[in-house]
């Protein structure tokens, strides 16, 4: 599911242009005053990864994407409705396999395993020339959902792939899928209907966008990510400077109806991080855009890198008709202010401490 608007992909790219050439040096942030405005009175806690945020109470989640140990863990759209036919789906799927040659090596079968009782993994070849890359594929079914876990591996590393996988599958608990007894929940990372559990350090990507009907231009995403890198070179600012040269007709228009509200450093339980809020008005319509990221450390469960952003935007990108309702610009920094103080570390609890450090 594509957790961003077409809106902010433009909007992201005529910030970029913008930037080139200001002057982005750090500075200290201040948050601004604290009024309350009707979305942040009333917020719910979310388990995200190995984070607790916060979202206005009437917003709605429009997608999870996750990524954990090189394996992808999507929501199958349409779920089977019970465990007959979920295993009668899986049988299809194997039958086509079995009956689909590839070029030189038998079908494009290789093996079928029962890695728990809601789950089978699915091993074959992507297409009848492939010699090389197997595909894995397991559906895990639950009355209420239904997830796919996919991952690829090479004759080479075959095993280890198959090892990797059934690791990530039999790790997963499903959980409620709105619950705000955080205690409650085991240790691990929080993904869409349940948790992965674990604290050896491995490879960790979680995300989501969300929106409010009440404001049809407001849109806001998260995204978390552990890895054994250090933070990306140059950082945000820098790296949108130095993404696009300044001077034709382009970017002096855009930059003649943008307006920096903020930029410069902030930090985020500790973290080093930055943040930009802008606005841009332009034939008629007004932008806001906030972004943000911060720094983890490398190979570090409890500390990912982090990105937050928010946008507001008065006109539809496809109608070009008006929004009924938009946020002020007090109230989107005040939204905006709200969604990053809300992130913090996901408790500890009976269980011990959710993640350590390797």
């Amino acid at each position: 599911m594509k957790l961003l608007p077409n809106r902010k992909h433009l909007f992201q790219a005529l910030l970029i242009v913008t930037l080139c050439g200001n002057n982005l040096h750090a500075a200290t942030i201040n948050t601004g005053d604290k009024n309350m405005n009707d979305l942040t009175k009333s917020m719910q806690p979310v388990c995200f990864g190995r984070l607790v945020i916060e979202v206005p109470t009437v917003s709605k989640i429009k997608g999870w994407e996750h990524e954990v140990d090189r394996t992808k863990i999507k929501t199958v759209d349409h779920h089977s409705p019970n465990r007959k036919s979920f295993d009668t789906k899986i049988a299809q799927q194997e039958r086509q396999l079995r009956s689909s040659p590839h070029n030189t090596e038998g079908v494009l079968f290789k093996n079928r395993i029962r890695l728990t009782p809601d789950s089978e993994l699915l091993v074959y070849r992507e297409d009848r020339y492939d010699h090389f890359l197997y595909q894995l594929d397991a559906p895990f079914w639950q009355p209420t959902f239904e997830y796919l876990f996919h991952a690829e591996t090479t004759d080479k590393y075959f095993d280890a792939g198959i090892a990797r996988i059934t690791k990530v599958v039999k790790n997963f608990i499903p959980t409620p899928s709105v619950t705000t007894d955080l205690l409650s929940l085991p240790p691990g990372l929080c993904i869409e209907h349940g948790v992965v559990t674990g604290n050896e350090f491995r490879g960790e990507s979680v995300a989501i966008g969300g929106l409010i009907e009440e404001y049809p231009g407001l849109f806001f995403s998260f995204s978390t990510q552990s890895t054994d890198q250090g933070p990306e070179e140059p950082r945000m600012i820098e790296r949108i400077e130095r993404s696009f040269g300044m001077g034709d007709k382009m970017g002096n228009e855009i930059t003649a109806a943008t307006r920096f509200i903020r930029k410069g450093r902030r930090k985020l339980n500790g973290l080093d991080g930055q943040e930009i809020i802008a606005v841009m008005t332009l034939d008629g319509i007004t932008s806001y855009e906030a972004n943000a990221e911060f720094y983890g450390e490398p190979n570090s469960l409890d500390k990912p890198n982090i990105n937050v952003s928010l946008s507001d935007q008065t006109h539809d990108d496809n109608t070009h008709k008006p929004y009924n309702k938009n946020l002020t610009e007090k109230e989107f920094i005040t939204l905006w202010d709200t969604l990053l103080n809300g992130i913090k570390p996901r408790p500890k609890n009976q269980w011990g401490a959710d993640s350590i450090k390797q």
